[in-house]
């Protein structure tokens, strides 16, 4: 799907003359022109950003330029908008392509990183909110599209260059010696260019863009892994009582008993971090003759990200204290209204955490087109296009934990080890209060007794050292499509059509677990040396201050509660230097190290259960009718149909299974997995779907559009959740005894479901626009959409093979829901010129994007949810829910941009808020467990400068107001993360030419 072009407006309401004849609309002005004009020219509902020229997108990255489109809200990882969410939808349910084509991406769902996209590459993206027959099935939310300029429609010879310093005031609140980099900066260039050859006519356009920057982030989190425990302190096995460790079982019905949720661990991050992208594009445009037009493109991104992370982590958070007493520090248990611990005192062991972490990241697409006007009515085109992300992640990471109140040189009696309820010391806790968002603070608070965790010599004991593969991604996908399109005279203005072929590859080999994993635990002795020889200062200063409400981060306390000191720091040590220190001390013969002193890293091997390994081929095709008439007023619109057929193959392993019986009966016991020796399997289904829709506009006056459209669309599961993997569990019988294996039902857990059906969904749209002028719009549109947008436990039974004999075996995964639910929303788009006022006030406009969403749709979280089971004769029992649900992935209710822009002369200043409510945010790889994203504003301004028709200066700061992410666990009261990312600003100059 294209952008349609249209002609420059010369109107009273422009801004630079250009000649005594032709007047000139530049800048920002420009762009919402040309978006204004675009969305009323198409017979989709769509909204865009269009720029005339390369490089004057309003915005750092792909992502935050779509932020600013109405019904897109964005996810924000260390401190830029990532993926994208369109009318509540999350982004899984949507697709994007680059120039018409599907793009691949490094993270095992079909979402795109648009953050690795720089805005200066690109001239127009935009999102579709209604879908025609002719586009590529995969988005029930919408699709955003991404296009690259073609040379020869561009028409003009340009060369460009730009240089962007990046500051960041909290990198350079990070110790010099310790930081990667000072001031970060984006360099930019372009070259676009047309040829007359002696067939024809020949474009080119180049571009290259290379990125060094910061993304540094103070953060407080607790883990993610929920633990029941009875609120009860009499029972000392599983309440919550002096010493307790706190992992009861499930209560069997909401209400039964009072419980608190707890967590394995709380803890402060302090991150460094550098972040390289190179990224190209190119493309040909090549006319042999008028009738014909070959275009070829391709776009390349390079990413190489590193991290060094410091944590101070207070494990064992799950031992909860009850009520306060002698024995304890003076802060009593505090709980929300489903558990949530608000206040708390326990025992707990404290860990230094130092960690490397790199990630590699390579991103090819591209492809060729090929039009031919095979008569004056009749065109026929072909495209053939492949794309391929390969990621790779690895980290080294070393604990040291404390341990019997001494330091590492064995001195005794360095803090007062906690007292148990039978009056013996622990060996290796402290005392410690845990206040989690108390007192006026986002973040969390620890009160200790008589312990300083600044205190180098105190983390003595249990040196572990991981260095792992943590991530190894590859994905792409190859596609060919041949359409044709007819014109005809009538109401019916062209009939199109054609067929499309697309093949998906996604591999994924296991990290950070067996043989992607290199573990050992050095000796205490090693440890004493790594531990002088690797000390850090700590890196940051005013750490986690913007969230901390005033309060120190730590209060040490004495025996009778008084404050003895407080501190906002902790000790830190270098990964990598602690890492080599300890293999030269207590050498391995393991792990080994390239010239740069970096652990060179497990390989990992693809031969493991848990991998994935998925092909995914779809045929698809359409036929598509397009009319321009009048039927009493002018309509213009489309009519067609969508036929996909998808066949998905996957590849997994089982583990060798024998079985155990009884020497004495004969009885069958037991069945053994033996996961050291492999089978390879394969499996997977398929399914075809019927894709209709209608899409018509009508004219009621020449300046208010009224638009109506119905469609189905559907949208794929992700590739990670397509493997076949199948771990074996224990022998389930019926109680009585058995003696052969085909008398057995065996049970297994799988890694995916290559049988797992597409989501599906109707969607109603309709519209009305209004546009007074070429600089204003006034746009209202609702949506109603009824989908399947759920996965249900479901169980199948496969055959598995013992000792040469068959097992029927249930095997328990996901599949999609046949429940249906809806979403429906408002959404509003306003932009306006003020352009009537006196000078210098007509240099004034506004843009407004708002959108409403709200949604029937209830997912369960994996853990304190409704739970699924599933019996052996596949009929399913479900539990109670311990907190309430949650909506559907990505969903706000509320979703806001508001800019305005002014321009005087040479000068033009541009203020941008981006407001975004509560939502969930799914994990990739446990979709089941619940994550709220708290609501933030976010707000950046750019200022520009003309010095002349060549150069431009500006100016650009994003986050000013230092907003945090802030993320919740379970409910909207369990607090699960803070990451401050802090301001960026940016300062840069333009030539053109």
């Amino acid at each position: 799907m294209a952008f349609p072009a249209h002609a420059q407006d010369s109107d009273a309401g422009t801004e630079e003359a250009a000649d005594e004849d032709t007047i000139v609309v530049t800048g920002l002005r420009e762009t919402i022109r040309d978006s204004i004009a675009t969305k009323r020219n198409n017979d989709l509902i769509v909204d865009a950003l269009v720029a005339d020229e390369i490089g004057d997108l309003p915005a750092l990255s792909i992502g935050e330029a779509l932020e600013t489109l109405t019904g897109a809200g964005s996810h924000r990882e260390q401190g830029g908008a990532t993926e994208i969410a369109i009318r509540g939808l999350g982004p899984f349910l949507s697709s994007t392509v680059i120039n018409g084509r599907i793009a691949t991406n490094g993270s095992g769902d079909r979402s795109v990183n648009f953050s690795q996209f720089p805005s200066e590459l690109f001239n127009k993206v935009g999102i579709y909110k209604t879908q025609s027959a002719s586009m590529i099935e995969g988005g029930v939310a919408g699709q955003i599209a991404l296009e690259t300029v073609k040379p020869l429609d561009y028409g003009k010879r340009r060369i460009q260059g730009e240089l962007k310093l990046n500051i960041n005031p909290d990198n350079l609140d990070i110790d010099a010696d310790q930081r990667f980099q000072d001031i970060g900066f984006r360099a930019t260039g372009s070259y676009v260019d047309q040829f007359q050859l002696g067939a024809g006519e020949l474009g080119i356009s180049l571009g290259y863009s290379h990125n060094e920057s910061t993304n540094p982030e103070q953060e407080a989190n607790v883990s993610n892994t929920l633990n029941y425990c009875k609120n009860d302190t009499g029972d000392t096995s599983s309440g919550v009582f002096d010493d307790g460790n706190c992992n009861s079982d499930r209560p069997d019905q909401v209400g039964a008993e009072d419980f608190v949720i707890a967590r394995n661990s709380y803890s402060y991050r302090q991150n460094i971090t550098d972040d390289t992208r190179d990224s190209f594009f190119g493309a040909l445009q090549w006319q042999p003759s008028p009738d014909v037009d070959i275009n070829a493109d391709f776009q390349y991104s390079k990413r190489l990200f590193r991290e060094q992370r410091h944590d101070l982590n207070f494990s064992e958070g799950r031992r909860v204290d009850g009520a306060s007493d002698g024995n304890h520090l003076d802060y009593d248990l505090i709980t929300g209204p489903y558990g949530e611990l608000f206040q708390f005192t326990g025992e707990t062991s404290v860990e230094s955490n130092s960690e490397y972490l790199e990630r590699d990241e390579e991103y090819y697409g591209g492809g060729l087109s090929l039009s031919v006007q095979a008569s004056d009515r009749l065109r026929l085109s072909g495209d053939v296009s492949y794309s391929q992300t390969h990621r790779i992640e690895e980290a080294v990471q070393v604990r040291m934990r404390i341990r019997d109140g001494l330091d590492i040189f064995g001195n005794p009696d360095q803090y007062p080890l906690a007292v148990e309820s039978d009056g013996d010391p622990n060996n290796d806790r402290v005392e410690t209060a845990y206040l989690i968002r108390q007192n006026g603070s986002d973040t969390l608070n620890f009160v200790v007794q008589d312990f300083d965790v600044n205190n180098y010599d105190l983390y003595r004991d249990s040196a572990r050292l991981r260095a792992d593969l943590e991530q190894d991604r590859y994905n792409s996908v190859f596609a060919a499509r041949g359409d044709f399109e007819y014109e005809m005279d009538g109401f019916l203005s062209s009939i199109q059509g054609g067929v499309r072929f697309q093949e998906l590859k996604y591999r994924d080999v296991p990290g950070a677990a067996g043989k992607s994993r290199f573990e050992h635990i050095y000796s205490n002795d090693a440890l004493a040396i790594a531990n002088q020889e690797c000390r850090t200062p700590f890196p940051e200063s005013g750490f986690m201050s913007a969230v901390s409400g005033g309060n120190p981060l730590i209060t040490v306390v004495d025996a009778d509660g008084n404050v003895t000191s407080t501190t906002n720091t902790f000790a830190t040590f270098d990964a990598l230097c602690l890492a080599r220190t300890l293999e030269a001390n207590n050498p391995t013969g393991e792990l080994h190290f390239d010239e740069d002193g970096i652990p060179i890293y497990p390989t990992g091997e693809f031969d493991s259960i848990q991998n994935s390994d998925v092909n995914e081929k779809t045929w698809a095709g359409y036929l598509q009718a397009n009319f321009d008439g009048d039927i009493g007023l002018p309509v213009r619109g489309n009519f067609g149909l969508r036929i996909i057929n998808t066949k998905v193959r996957s590849n997994g392993f089982r583990g060798q299974l024998s079985a155990v019986y009884a020497p004495d009966t004969g009885e069958l016991i037991d069945i053994v997995e033996d996961t050291n020796t492999l089978t390879g399997v394969s499996g997977g289904g398929s399914y075809t779907e019927f894709l209709p829709s209608f899409n018509i506009t009508g004219e009621l006056r020449p300046d208010l559009l009224a638009r109506f459209a119905v469609y189905r669309a559907l949208s794929r599961p992700d590739p990670s959740a397509l493997g076949y993997g199948r771990t074996f569990n224990a022998l389930i019988d019926d109680g009585s005894p058995i003696y052969s294996v085909e008398d057995a039902i065996g049970s297994a857990n799988a890694t995916g479901n290559p049988f797992t059906d597409p989501l599906l969904s109707w969607n109603f749209d309709a519209a009305i626009e209004w546009y007074p002028n070429e600089d204003t719009i006034l746009a209202i549109g609702g949506y109603y959409k009824s989908f399947n947008g759920g996965f249900d436990t479901i169980g199948r039974f496969e055959t598995f093979v013992v000792d040469g004999e068959e097992l029927e075996t249930l095997v328990t995964t996901l599949n999609t829901s046949d429940e249906m639910s809806t979403i429906y929303g408002i959404e509003v788009t306003a932009a306006h010129r003020f352009s009537y006022l006196p000078k210098p006030l007509d240099g004034l406009g506004f843009k407004l994007s708002y959108n409403f969403a709200d949604s029937d749709f209830e997912i369960h979280d994996d853990t304190l949810g409704a739970i699924t089971t599933v019996n052996n004769d596949l009929t399913t029992s479900t539990s109670e829910a311990l907190i309430p649900p949650s909506g559907i992935f990505g969903l706000s209710k509320h979703v806001l941009s508001a800019q305005a822009y002014y321009k005087i002369g040479k000068l033009q200043l541009q203020g941008v808020y981006k407001y975004r409510s509560r939502y969930f945010q799914q994990f990739v790889g446990t979709p089941g467990r619940v994550r709220y994203v708290d609501d933030a504003g976010v707000f950046e301004a750019r200022i520009s400068y003309a010095l002349n028709e060549n150069l431009r200066l500006t100016v650009e700061g994003l986050n000013l107001f230092n907003e945090p992410r802030t993320d919740y666990r379970g409910t909207i009261n369990d607090f699960g993360a803070v990451h401050v990312y802090g301001p960026r600003y940016y300062a840069g100059i333009r030539a053109r030419f």
